[in-house]
């Protein structure tokens, strides 16, 4: 019972007891005072119902905050995400967006996925003595067919905030890379997301409530 404790509390500590889990970021220190007032937020992904339930979710969690949040399944034309645009282009939306108010972007995007063994398995394999190299590959050889496997998969996710600031570029403020560790489904997973992203912002005190 002791040792079951102690393993789970491995676990929790080793994953957050959460699917989403920041990995990196990068803070720009040359603008240590900047806080977003009205951001517009935008889902990279083809797949439209699932970048509308992401963008939905996010809006109303900073909405929370008392900050200003705009979907852009709603802002834009569906032809914004369809073409590649020229730098002309971007320049005048980013003055229509400053005309209306924004000061902020946040880019979310999925950037990869990976396949992490569970830690019951990396505890055997690090545990176990095998005599020879056929004992080992028995134990640690790829599955195929209907045999259980133990590894699981972990979606590499990227969120940038860049800053609409007038008389400068479009002004890379904070990216973070989270990773979505055995997503249990498409609602949980976007909402476990969604607050490790906020709670991040907030800590790097990124957001202005109104």
């Amino acid at each position: 019972m002791k040792m079951r404790l102690i393993f789970s509390f491995v676990v929790c500590t080793l994953i957050g007891c959460s699917s989403s889990r920041l990995v990196d970021e990068y803070r720009d220190t040359e603008t240590p005072n900047f806080q977003a007032n009205k951001v517009l937020v935008v889902g990279l992904t083809p797949d439209g119902g699932l970048q509308r339930q992401f963008e939905y979710s996010l809006q109303q969690a900073l909405e929370k905050e008392d900050v200003i949040a705009v979907k852009s399944v709603d802002y834009f034309k569906s032809t914004f995400f369809e073409n590649n645009q020229t730098e002309e282009n971007l320049k005048n939306i980013e003055n229509e967006l400053l005309t209306a108010g924004f000061d902020a972007v946040l880019f979310s995007k999925v950037t990869g996925q990976e396949s992490m063994v569970t830690i019951a398995q990396s505890y055997r394999n690090l545990t176990k003595s095998f005599e020879s190299f056929s004992d080992y590959y028995k134990e640690n050889r790829p599955v195929y067919g209907n045999e259980q496997s133990e590894d699981y998969p972990v979606y590499n996710t990227e969120t940038s905030l860049y800053c609409l600031c007038p008389g400068k570029e479009r002004e890379l403020i904070w990216r973070g890379k989270i990773n979505i560790v055995n997503p249990p489904g498409a609602a949980s997973t976007i909402r476990d997301y969604v607050k490790t992203i906020v709670k991040t912002l907030k800590r790097n005190n990124l957001l202005i409530a109104n």
